[in-house]
């Protein structure tokens, strides 16, 4: 690369109203049928039963809902992503895959449309990540999407399931010389959710970070280490921004899965 194209970045002109209305969006979903699906599970105690039910209203999103293929073996090859909730890996490869409780199926069937564009968003991001995936993990592209519900100020990411994000944020501030912290917006993004003492701040402006310099990378044609112009290249950032915007999240990747987090009510 010439030495005039490893210039230190300069941040442009702040992008108040992108980063700040993105910010109120973090973990805070839209839920548009909440109050029907509260309404479907009223007097159950049986989680089977209100997930059945729910299916049954076609409040749970995806190829699965006709099916009830929530409750299918889900080891077998499939041709399209499936759509499981997932029981923090406690349930044998045999059991049925249903939701913690009777709130979280709730969760997970009041936004059936936010669900479903959290998931393909994921299996996106999972597909245009994959080269900076870390070397212990299976070279398998990901096409299921599972689900836990977690309280939104107790779910922290470990570094180790930030690991692409990370690598992508790092190659790119070598590549631009620059720091996460010189952005504005990023500074932004981490006072609106600090105000209510988020834990997951940091994560969120570490990833508007990488977004906002893949944009630089991309305007001013830079290059990949291995030679590759980031213009050529499908922009993960961007879908993990937009998959942030949903009100969801990304936990983990771990082989064919992508699982994703759902705020509890």
């Amino acid at each position: 690369m010439c030495p005039s194209r490893r210039r230190r970045y300069t941040p442009s002109a702040p992008m108040t109203q992108e980063w700040t209305e993105f910010a109120r969006r973090v973990l805070l979903p839209g839920r548009p049928r909440l109050p029907e699906a509260r309404t479907v599970v009223i007097g159950m105690t049986d989680v089977r039963e209100a997930w059945e039910a729910l299916i049954a209203r076609g409040l749970v999103p995806g190829p699965e809902r006709e099916a009830r293929g929530a409750f299918r073996e889900l080891a077998a090859p499939v041709d399209e992503p499936r759509w499981q909730p997932l029981r923090e890996e406690s349930a044998g490869a045999h059991e049925p895959a249903l939701p913690e409780s009777i709130d979280a199926a709730v969760v997970l069937a009041c936004d059936p449309r936010g669900i479903a564009q959290a998931g393909s968003l994921a299996l996106s991001f999972a597909a245009q990540s994959a080269a900076w995936e870390a070397p212990s993990e299976p070279r398998v592209a990901a096409t299921r999407v599972a689900w836990k519900v977690v309280a939104a100020e107790r779910w922290f990411q470990h570094y180790l399931d930030r690991y692409r994000m990370t690598m992508i944020l790092q190659e790119l501030m070598r590549v631009l010389d620059a720091r996460s912290t010189d952005f504005l917006s990023v500074r932004e993004v981490r006072a609106v959710l600090d105000v209510t003492g988020k834990a997951y701040a940091l994560r969120v402006a570490d990833d508007v970070a990488a977004c906002v310099l893949w944009r630089e990378a991309t305007a001013r044609d830079l290059q990949r280490p291995d030679g590759t112009p980031y213009r050529e290249l499908p922009d993960p950032t961007a879908t993990m921004i937009e998959l942030w915007s949903t009100g969801y999240a990304l936990d983990h990747i771990r082989g064919d899965t992508v699982v994703l987090v759902a705020p509890a009510l």
